[in-house]
């Protein structure tokens, strides 16, 4: 899989093959993206990724976050190219490292990776050891 953003981030990571892209919006549940058969990406690692991603966004870091004021992200996967509406997309590549792209100000995408760890959180049973 492959993003194709417009304008282009200078974050070279968004260029590579990516193994999981998930787009968050506040008034939306999260849209999850991933290889054709591969299976669905378990909870705790969605938590992990969001988690890692809050951290990056708010230390503001530069190997791993672009902030952008507006734009349009395509996925390309199989030949086929879906539009992906997002406020906070989310990548990791198949090596494993993670990349965030935020629409708007820092705090925005503070705000809004503070909402998808509590959205994942949700999902896993914390009470079962």
């Amino acid at each position: 899989m492959r993003l194709i953003i417009d304008p282009h981030p200078a974050l070279k990571l968004f260029q590579e093959d990516l193994h999981l892209v998930v787009g968050y919006r506040e008034d939306k549940l999260p849209e999850i993206y991933q290889e054709e058969g591969m299976p669905k990406p378990d909870r705790h690692l969605l938590i992990g990724l969001f988690q890692s991603a809050l951290i990056a966004i708010e230390e503001q870091d530069p190997e791993s976050v672009v902030f952008i004021e507006n734009g349009s992200i395509r996925l390309a996967r199989n030949r086929i190219e879906n539009t992906i509406a997002a406020d906070l997309l989310t990548v990791r590549t198949i090596d494993g490292r993670i990349g965030c792209l935020v629409f708007g100000l820092p705090a925005r995408g503070r705000r809004l990776a503070r909402n998808a760890v509590r959205h994942f959180t949700r999902t896993v049973r914390l009470d079962i050891p």
